[in-house]
């Protein structure tokens, strides 16, 4: 079945009531995705978008408290079936300002990481990692943030 990750952009107000249910019925700036994990997938793409040498197989040799994508978690249900993140400003700041003649490098680099559970192919997540910078490129003020809602 695998996990919903629904990326959203909302100020911290807006972002608490959807806590629950999640952003799907909200008219915001969102990505409704499946399985693009912040904690491990995005703290990877903030790494390598950095520039930070990830080697394939997939291995970490980054800190991941550098580069930890998860700024802070804002609700656990107590049944452990979804929750509500905040991503990390800086990570938020690298996507939006990811530039067109990177994405395929970052992307293919991006694909060795072993959570996608197999082979990537070439150019497969070119268009996820343009989704998440536009998506990142929504956020326009101070009190706006990206947040991750999954659920399981």
């Amino acid at each position: 079945m695998g996990i919903l990750t629904d990326y959203f952009v909302a100020t911290p107000e807006v972002a608490a009531t959807l806590a629950d249910a999640g952003p799907h019925e909200a008219d915001l700036p969102k990505l409704e995705l499946k399985g693009v994990d912040p904690a491990v997938l995005g703290s990877t793409l903030w790494a390598v978008i950095e520039g930070v040498p990830v080697v394939a197989p997939y291995s970490a040799p980054f800190d991941l408290d550098r580069y930890d994508a998860i700024d802070e978690w804002l609700n656990d249900s107590d049944d452990d079936t979804h929750a509500l993140v905040q991503l990390d400003d800086g990570f938020v700041r690298a996507l939006a300002t990811l530039p067109d003649e990177r994405v395929a490098p970052v992307a293919a680099l991006w694909g060795t990481a072993e959570e996608w559970g197999g082979p990537v192919e070439p150019g497969e997540l070119d268009g996820l990692v343009l989704e998440l910078r536009d998506l990142a490129r929504e956020v326009r003020s101070e009190e706006q943030h990206l947040y991750v809602w999954w659920s399981l």
